[in-house]
Parts: C-alpha cells; structure tokens; sequence
C-alpha cells in the first residue's frame, strides 16, 4: 500500500509541475493576448488625461494663474503571471488504520497575475517651453493647420494677431479695440464664404534661388467682394479680372516685423503683414470665452468677456459634475465642462490640441524626469 501512495504522491508532484505548459497549451497564453486590450486602454487613458490638462489649464489661464504642462514621454507595462499546484498527504500508521484512521489527500493550485505600468512624465521648461509656448507660430505650422481641412473660419481668430492693418491683439481686462474687433469679424466671414466656396488657398511657392514664399491667393465672387475684402484687410491687393471675367488677387504675406511701408515684393506681388499668435495667446484666447459663474466676475477672480469672444468653444462653470460631459475637471470647487453634443466647442478644442501638438518640441534629454511606478495584482 506504501509503495500506491508512494506512486501516487509521484504523479501529483509531476502533474502539479506541468500546470502551467498544460495552461499554455490550453490557450492560456497572456502576452500577444495582453497586447490589444491594454494598448487601447492605454491609449484611451493618455487622450482622457491630455485634455483633462487642456481644459485645467483654459481654466487656470482665464484666472489668471500660471499653466503647466506634462508631456507623457514614455508609457512601459511589465505583465508576470504564474501557476502553480501541488498535493499534500498525511499517511497514519498501519495500526492507527485499523483503529478508523484514514490516508488524508489535499491537492492545492495557486496563481499569480500582476502588472506593473511605469508612466514617464517631462515638464516643459527652459527652451522647450520658450520654443513650444512663448514663440510665434510660424508659417508652415499654419499651413499645415490649414491644409489638414481646419477652418479658416476658427483659424484666423485663434492665430491671427495682426492681419493687414487690423490689430487683432487683445487685452485680458479689456478685450480689443472695437473697430478692429469688428473689422476682423467682418474679415473673418467673408474669407469663410471665400473658402468655403473653394476659392481661397494659402501656400508656400517657389521663386527661385531655394527662396520660398506664403502667398494667399484668392477668387471673388463679385467686385463688391474683392473691394470689401480689400477694404477690410486695408492693403493693395492687386485685384485683377482674369479672362473669365472673375475678380482675382494673388499677394503675399509676409511676418509683420519685416515689413518696410513695403507695398509690393521684387517680384510684383502686393504684400501684407500677417503675424501669427504664439500658441500660450492662443490657449489664452479660446479660454476667454469660458462661462464662468456671475460671482466670480463680480468679485473682480476673473473677467467676463464673453460678448467679444462667443462663437468659438463653450466651457460652462456648474457647481455639481456633469452628468454628460465630453471632458470635464474641477478646479477651485466648481466644475467646468464641454458638453458632449456641443460638436462646434469639441473641434476648436481639438484645434487646440493640435496646435499644442504642432508647436511642441521633444523634451531636452538632461532634463529630469518625473517616473511613477504604478502596480496592480
């Protein structure tokens, strides 16, 4: 009989160490599994908690407080399991089994699952943050911007700070001037007309000598709208009716710091200034139109100015969370959200997004980095 409980303790040992190839070969397989459902949960994540920080940081920038940025440098999960199994035996005496004692069997599986994130975060300071946040936005950046299909009709408000003689800076107490403010308005909707009937484009052109240049190049529907349009931007356009007897301008914009009382380039074409916002103004200049509470205003922590920046995205200040919200964050002991069907608010943000993206630059390699391990089991 010793020799049978022998044998048997033999093949529970070899069983118990084969668990997990029998796991294995019965599909159990974790890693390739893992990979599609924690990549999409990890990426669901970073785009949560990207424009979580967008929209904290509109918030901040409307009170008048400093933003800060975190850039995600580097996502790693580390994935172990184990399984294992075994069989314990308590075997009595012969004469303690003639007595009414038993042979007693316990067989036993344990298995272990973890995994082990580690999320690298990068602080933009120093001259990635002088390159991403305090310089102009350049002209290729814009063209690409205007080229992916972003209306110009949001385009020009967020980045145009001077475009032709209007100035269309702003102060955050006081706004714009009122006569560029409406200048610029007016500016605004007839170009989206423009582009909307396919008759605006913006590119860079050759001229020789590796010498490149922006030029924007337009089609009237009329002489009334070439003549407003000239009139509004307050340059020379060079208006001209082609043989099919449509009203055309072709000019080139050139950054405001360089023009010279310069009204045409060597080459013929009419010139007009254009400078770009950086993008801090531009996160600044979306973050104007916030709905924030009455009180607030009244109390001097922020200034509403809300009649001269509707129309783009509305962010709306409640005192409980929303229920349906396409982001939302607290700060300062209200909630402040962008509402899921409000679709006009979700693309500007996301223009946001991508002029944040296009201005960015790769974290310095010395800086320090912020590293959080982050476990579960």
């Amino acid at each position: 009989m010793r020799r049978s409980v022998f044998r048997l303790l033999f093949h529970a040992v070899v069983l118990a160490s084969t668990l997990p190839l029998c796991a294995c070969a019965s599909g159990f397989v974790l890693g390739p599994d893992k990979l599609a459902p924690t990549r999409i949960d990890y990426n669901e994540a970073i785009e949560r908690s990207n424009n979580e920080e967008m929209l904290l940081n509109l918030v901040r920038m409307k009170y008048f407080e400093q933003p800060l940025f975190l850039q995600v440098g580097s996502v790693a999960s580390s994935f172990s399991y184990n399984l294992s199994g075994g069989l314990s035996a308590t075997l009595p005496e012969h004469h303690s089994m003639a007595n009414g004692a038993y042979n007693v069997y316990t067989p036993n599986i344990s298995g272990q699952y973890s995994d082990s994130p580690t999320v690298t975060y990068t602080a933009y300071q120093g001259q990635a943050y002088a390159q991403q946040f305090l310089a102009d936005m350049d002209f290729d950046r814009f063209i690409t911007l205007y080229k992916a299909g972003w209306d110009i009709g949001y385009l020009m408000p967020i980045l145009f700070a001077r475009f032709g003689a209007i100035d269309h800076a702003y102060d955050a107490h006081r706004g714009f001037m009122p006569e560029h403010h409406a200048r610029f308005i007016k500016l605004t909707d007839l170009m989206r007309r423009i582009d909307d009937r396919g008759d605006l484009d913006i590119l860079n052109v050759n001229l020789g000598d590796n010498a490149t240049a922006t030029v924007m190049s337009m089609d009237f529907a009329n002489r009334e709208e070439a003549h407003a349009v000239q009139h509004l931007i307050g340059y020379e356009l060079g208006v001209q009716r082609t043989p099919a007897g449509r009203y055309h301008s072709t000019f080139k914009i050139v950054p405001a710091n360089m023009l010279r009382n310069m009204g045409r380039a060597a080459d013929g074409l009419p010139v007009v200034p254009l400078r770009l916002r950086n993008c801090l103004r531009a996160i600044d200049y979306v973050a104007q139109g916030i709905l924030i509470p009455k009180e607030h205003a009244e109390s001097g922590r922020a200034v509403d100015l809300r009649t001269q920046f509707r129309g783009l995205c509305t962010i709306v200040a409640s005192s409980s969370r929303p229920a349906d919200a396409y982001v939302t964050i607290r700060h300062d002991g209200m909630w402040y959200s962008i509402a899921e069907e409000d679709t006009r608010s979700k693309e500007v943000f996301q223009l946001l997004m991508n002029i944040f993206s296009l201005q960015s630059a790769d974290p310095p390699k010395t800086t320090p980095v912020l590293t959080l391990p982050i476990g579960g089991n």
